[in-house]
């Protein structure tokens, strides 16, 4: 099948290490190169790419690979041959840029909401060109609820945000068409549905999944809209158990997101 995908992004002359008592480990040194490449590729990539890119012996380049994700600082693709930046890495990138990026303001309200309608509330930023990742989680106190680890990745199309992403995320209809294809629904949907649903959310300004992506889930999300974005890269979404609620209150869930959906475009738009 032809590559779609496009050529790895340039990568710099790798740079010498910095002086350190003892002796260097070349492997050490190779692994870090990789997961250089790896945060520098716009899109998924291969070991034979890299291999290239960083002038490494392919079958060694192949084994840190496989390390790397096996620690999940790397994640696998579907078909297990291309690569991306995995859930370890991402995690300490959060480490790293948390006063750049902080949602604490957000959180009372996510709360109040979770907490009002008795269903998890979560914020959602796009990992990769096809997945999605959970950065902050507000679940009601109840006994029985719906728990989302932060760091979780889904499929960029699946829940509320699918609907979202599907027109906003900046998707070519071969992109949606492949993306759709990957995702396994447990309630029967076709392409021409979901994009009927993608275009509703598009109009009303937030999504529904119900229970298409878990037979007993039912997801509302709320595009982020920050300034200057051509391309929604957060969602809003709120997560409950399928048929808790009639239809016309998913609508008021849709707007309730809204102000914090806002709220969140306030926090990107002051640090950029």
């Amino acid at each position: 099948m032809e590559n779609l995908l496009p050529e790895p992004a340039a990568v710099s002359p790798p740079r010498s290490p910095r002086s350190a008592p003892g002796k260097s480990v070349g492997a050490a040194h190779n692994a870090l190169r990789i997961v250089q490449f790896a945060i520098d590729q716009p899109a998924p990539w291969t070991a034979t790419e890299a291999a290239r890119a960083l002038a490494l012996n392919p079958s060694t380049c192949f084994n840190i690979v496989r390390t790397l994700v096996g620690a999940d600082f790397l994640e696998a693709g579907a078909d297990s041959k291309r690569y991306t930046v995995g859930a370890t890495l991402v995690g300490l990138a959060h480490r790293l840029t948390a006063r750049a990026r902080d949602f604490s303001a957000i959180r009372p309200a996510m709360q109040a909401l979770a907490d009002r309608y008795k269903l998890t509330v979560t914020l959602w930023r796009r990992h990769s060109p096809t997945r999605m990742e959970l950065l902050v989680v507000a679940s009601c106190n109840t006994a029985v609820n719906i728990q989302m680890p932060v760091g979780q990745r889904l499929p960029l199309l699946v829940g509320g945000m699918g609907r979202v992403m599907a027109l906003e995320g900046g998707l070519s209809d071969e992109e949606r068409r492949a993306a759709f294809a990957q995702v396994h629904w447990q309630r029967p949907l076709t392409y021409p549905a979901f994009m009927a649903q993608a275009r509703e959310a598009k109009r009303a300004g937030w999504g529904v999944d119900d229970g298409y992506m878990n037979r007993s889930v039912t997801a509302v999300g709320v595009p982020v809209r920050a300034r200057g974005a051509a391309e929604v890269e957060y969602v809003c979404s709120a997560t409950m158990f399928r048929h808790q609620y009639a239809s016309v209150t998913l609508g008021d869930l849709g707007k309730a997101l809204k102000p914090i959906a806002a709220s969140v475009a306030r926090i990107l738009n002051e640090r950029d």
